[in-house]
């Protein structure tokens, strides 16, 4: 018992000579766009005032949590100075989902209060995130895409093409760009220009 008196004494001791002795003065977050160096403070509760010896990495794993944090790494420069450097996670669309809109990153996480921006991503069922993804790249254009169990629909000005296989439509997509498609030369005339692209397995349709 005798014992462990001592060690808390000693431990309460420590505790207060750190923060009397060494605290901390100055918070620095670099590399922040999404999150304020305030909150990244108070997730990691590094904050001046706290000690500066127990800013330690250890500190920063709660703020790795966060969806929009893709790494995080902690620097003491000086005495009294600490600085944490961040590499967020970017927004390529937008995704409708059942607990709301969010953004998709590139590796696929969702990303809360997202900035609105296109395409919006939106259907049934569970989401298809590495289709989409494939989908966003291969249509930088696109100002929708709908998915369901039947496939992908993608809309954008003078685009509206469907297929069943989200690689056939980046396939497609590919080929529509490098002008060898027949439904790229269909597209381009505006008086039979179609309603709908329909991209198949065997070859691609066109209707109006």
């Amino acid at each position: 018992m005798i014992r462990v008196i001592l060690a808390s004494l000693l431990l309460a001791t420590l505790g207060v000579g750190s923060l009397v002795v060494v605290p901390i003065e100055e918070v620095e977050v670099v590399g922040h766009k999404q999150l304020s160096p305030e909150q990244v403070q108070r997730t990691t509760g590094l904050e001046p005032g706290q000690p500066w010896l127990w800013a330690w990495p250890s500190r920063l794993e709660p703020l790795l949590k966060n969806p929009w944090v893709l790494s995080a790494t902690l620097e003491r420069p000086a005495p009294g100075r600490v600085r944490i450097v961040l590499q967020e996670r970017t927004s390529l669309a937008n995704i409708l989902t059942a607990q709301g809109r969010f953004g998709l990153s590139r590796d696929g996480v969702l990303l809360p209060d997202a900035p609105p921006q296109t395409p919006l991503l939106e259907g049934r069922g569970a989401i298809p995130i590495a289709d989409l993804l494939l989908l966003v790249q291969a249509f930088p254009e696109a100002k929708r895409i709908r998915y369901g169990v039947g496939g992908y629909q993608v809309l954008g000005e003078g685009l509206n093409v469907w297929g069943k296989d989200a690689k056939e439509l980046q396939n497609w997509a590919r080929v529509r760009k490098m002008g060898k498609s027949s439904a790229s030369q269909v597209l381009a005339h505006p008086a039979i220009r179609p309603s709908r692209i329909y991209v198949y397995s065997w070859g691609v349709s066109a209707r109006r």
